[in-house]
């Protein structure tokens, strides 16, 4: 899927927002993740390991991401993509089933209505939720 929207702030505004916010307790709840770990790599890029519970009769579902963000000319694009780098020491639990997933965040400045700055934000995602999901007959 793909969706853009226009927020009231800088670039930079909206990319620390946004990287702080993978860590944010009241975030991963909204999220629905009962368990998260955020594992800074460097100053551009960390680890995000979550595990959902999906509810019903469905296994939870486990995700490792390797999230990098990096600033290309006047945009900021943030990258979220799967890795096996953490799998040794973050091991899926058993019971689980692991996700894969791939997001780009694009956060690129538009003309300041006043002296209010706009950033454009373009997000696209692809999810594979892996396992057996039933499907309605």
């Amino acid at each position: 899927s793909i969706a853009t929207t226009v927020v009231d702030a800088s670039v930079e505004e909206c990319t620390a927002y946004a990287v702080v916010d993978l860590d944010s307790r009241e975030t991963i709840k909204k999220r629905g993740a009962s368990n998260r770990i955020v594992k800074q790599i460097n100053d551009h890029s960390l680890y995000y390991i979550t595990r959902r519970e999906l509810g019903f009769f469905l296994n939870p579902r486990e995700g490792r991401q390797k999230v990098t963000w990096k600033k290309e000319e006047n945009r900021v694009v943030i990258n979220f993509s799967d890795t096996q780098d953490v799998m040794v020491e973050y091991p899926v639990k058993e019971g689980s089933v692991l996700a894969s997933a791939h997001s780009v965040w694009i956060f690129e400045p538009q003309e300041p209505i006043g002296e209010i700055p706009q950033t454009a934000l373009t997000f696209t995602t692809r999810v594979d939720a892996g396992g057996n999901i039933p499907t309605a007959t």
